[in-house]
């Protein structure tokens, strides 16, 4: 249950840094790296959640 709630928790903080506003602030440059990193993140944990799901129902 834990694995879960982390790669869940991973996949919105992935979501979290997509939707970080950062107009106007001193990190207004980094938006780019921002913006990839949370993409990274998403594709990563939601990949994972996938394949936990899919190996878990093979298993039952």
């Amino acid at each position: 249950m834990n694995k879960w709630l982390s790669l869940v928790g991973g996949l919105f903080g992935g979501y979290g840094l997509l939707k970080a506003p950062l107009d106007g602030s001193f990190l207004s440059g980094l938006n780019p790296v921002v913006d990839g990193i949370g993409i990274i993140a998403m594709l990563v944990f939601s990949g994972a959640l996938i394949f936990y799901g899919v190996r878990d129902m093979i298993q039952k």
